[in-house]
């Protein structure tokens, strides 16, 4: 559409103006979060370093990956609760988890041990997940049994007071 020479052009009004800026800013913000998002994630999973497996082969990683597991779901229990319960697990899961890809890549190119590997994994999840849920419905619980253990029974286990 042509502007009318006899029709003078409207000046663009400050609010114009002020939402035209107010929308650039908003989808700036917008944009560079996106891109920050996109550069981190790529930096994690193309440009960081995994530490190479320590263990002679893949299934020396495999079995201690399994040991890991087995002592996180023992250290797990406690009366403090999900959060704690959480924490010892994770903590019992070092140092066998942190070599977890070093594994993974000694197992690379066999399908059976791929599989294991995906395994013991779902594994890890699934106690990670058993160990939170159990932490909520037990830990109440534990708190009232330990309780009288040190109220109740401690003071029937305490010797008699003799003369």
């Amino acid at each position: 559409m042509e502007p009318d020479p006899e029709r003078p052009a409207r000046p663009v009004s400050a609010r114009r103006r002020g939402r035209t800026v107010a929308g650039a800013i908003y989808y700036g913000i917008i944009g560079a979060t996106c891109l920050a998002g996109t550069i981190q994630i790529s930096v994690q999973v193309f440009f960081t370093e995994h530490p190479p497996s320590p263990y002679g082969g893949c299934h020396q990683g495999l079995r201690a990956l399994v040991e890991a597991v087995d002592r996180a779901r023992a250290a797990a229990p406690g009366t403090d609760g999900e959060d704690g319960a959480i924490a010892r697990f994770r903590a019992a899961l070092e140092p066998e988890w942190r070599y977890f890809d070093g594994v993974a890549t000694t197992c690379k190119g066999s399908a059976k041990d791929e599989g294991a590997l995906d395994a013991i994994e779902r594994l890890r999840y699934a106690e990670e997940h058993a160990a939170r849920r159990e932490a909520s419905d037990l830990a109440p619980l534990r708190r009232q049994v330990q309780e009288i253990v040190n109220t109740d029974l401690a003071k029937a286990s305490a010797p008699p007071k003799g003369p």
